[in-house]
C-alpha cells in the first residue's frame, strides 16, 4: 500500500534580485530564482538532491512522496502578474469592492482570512478559465 504523501509548503518571497523561496517543513530547502517558474524548477532540483541523500542514508524515498504547494502573498502576486487589471479582478472574479481590493494587494488594509480564500478562488476560477482556451 502506497503512504501518504509529505506536504511540503514552499514560502516564496520577493527580492531585490528576483525571488527566494524556503520549505517550511524541512529545514535548508532553499532556492533562488528570477521568476516564479525558475524558482519552481530550482525547488524541484533542491527537493531532489534532499530525496537522493535520504536514499544514501537508507531510507526508501521518491520524489514522488512529496507533494509541493508554493505560497506567495497577496501583494507579490498582483505586482509579479501585473497584467492583471486589479479592479477587473476584484470585481469579477473575488467580489470585492475594488477600492478595498486595492488596498489588500498594496499591504494597506487588513485581509481576514475569508477575503483571502475568496481571492484564491478567484485567481484559481482564472486560472481555469485561461487553461481551458484554446486561440485560433
Amino acid at each position: 500500500m502506497k503512504s501518504k504523501k509529505t506536504d511540503i509548503s514552499v514560502v516564496i518571497e520577493k527580492t531585490s534580485t528576483g525571488f527566494s523561496a524556503f520549505a517550511k517543513e524541512i529545514d535548508g530547502l532553499t532556492t533562488v530564482g528570477s521568476s516564479i517558474s525558475e524558482i519552481k524548477e530550482n525547488f524541484n532540483e533542491v527537493l531532489q538532491y534532499h530525496v537522493e541523500y535520504l536514499q544514501e542514508k537508507g531510507e526508501s524515498v521518491a520524489i514522488t512522496d512529496f507533494e509541493i504547494s508554493y505560497q506567495i502573498d497577496l501583494e507579490q502576486v498582483f505586482e509579479y502578474f501585473s497584467v492583471i487589471n486589479k479592479s477587473a479582478f476584484a470585481e469579477h472574479y473575488a467580489d470585492i469592492n475594488q477600492s478595498l481590493f486595492r488596498q489588500y494587494t498594496k499591504g494597506l488594509a487588513n485581509l481576514s482570512s475569508d477575503k483571502m480564500q475568496k481571492i484564491s478562488k478567484g485567481l484559481h476560477k482564472l486560472a481555469d478559465e485561461l487553461s481551458d482556451l484554446t486561440l485560433v
